[in-house]
């Protein structure tokens, strides 16, 4: 199944698809409606072939819809008709989610996406939660939003803005107790060193997720209400019931 990826970011929408190298990208940011988006998708995307999309929302899927439009686009989310605008069978997931997915083999994986926001996933035992994680307090007077996102990389700086990276990791690891902790957007280049116990991927890492939103890979997440629940697919020369 050839699948296209979008991968909706406060900053860029980034695109990839079966048989393609590499990933286009346009700019985002508060200017950006759902349709401006569809139509920058489909201008990017003119000479490529695909028969699904996967769309990485950044904010709050419910019921495989978006249930909010994002803080940091514009609006008109909620009520697009996606699979009418692309003529095409289209899945949503929150965009952490699906990054999550992309590197999840089993056990507890805590994803942590750094960009223009922040975002979180957990996948416990097969099963995918989305987490808003945004205000959390990470200090008495600052949330996880204030300290960890790209506008407070670029004014608090570097250094200061890698103390609550790894203040917002120690808290987390302490709440949920990942077996693997995955850390990913645009922004983990800046991290030097990596926090400890922690694996750092990179934008692209997410259209393997994308691409588990499809029958046809080694395991395939389906939309629950709230959440995603990923079935394995039986590996060739084992019986369903071993599987």
């Amino acid at each position: 199944m050839k699948v296209l990826m979008i991968d909706v970011g406060g900053t860029n929408v980034k695109l990839m698809a079966s048989g393609h190298e590499g990933f286009r990208r346009f700019p985002s940011g508060r200017g950006l409606t759902a349709a401006k988006m569809v139509e920058g998708v489909l201008k990017n995307t003119s000479d490529w072939e695909y028969e699904v999309v996967s769309l990485g929302f950044p904010g709050l899927v419910r019921h495989g819809k978006i249930a909010r439009d994002p803080l940091n686009l514009s609006g008109g989310w909620m009520k697009h008709d996606f699979e009418k605008a692309f003529g095409k069978p289209v899945r949503i997931v929150n965009d952490a989610a699906m990054q999550a997915l992309a590197s999840y083999e089993s056990g507890r994986l805590l994803f942590l996406g750094l960009g223009t926001s922040v975002g979180a996933t957990l996948i416990a035992d097969d099963v995918v939660v989305p987490l808003e994680i945004g205000i959390i307090p990470l200090s008495k007077s600052e949330v996880f939003l204030d300290r960890l996102s790209k506008k407070a990389l670029d004014s608090h700086g570097k250094r200061r803005w890698q103390k609550a990276v790894n203040r917002a990791v120690y808290l987390l690891r302490d709440i949920f107790w990942p077996d693997h902790f995955q850390l990913g957007g645009g922004n983990t280049k800046h991290l030097d060193p990596i926090p400890e116990g922690c694996v750092a991927g990179n934008n692209q890492d997410a259209f393997r997720g994308a691409l588990r939103l499809w029958p046809g890979t080694d395991m395939l997440a389906e939309t629950q209400a709230t959440t995603l629940r990923i079935v394995r697919t039986p590996q060739e020369g084992r019986s369903t019931e071993q599987a």
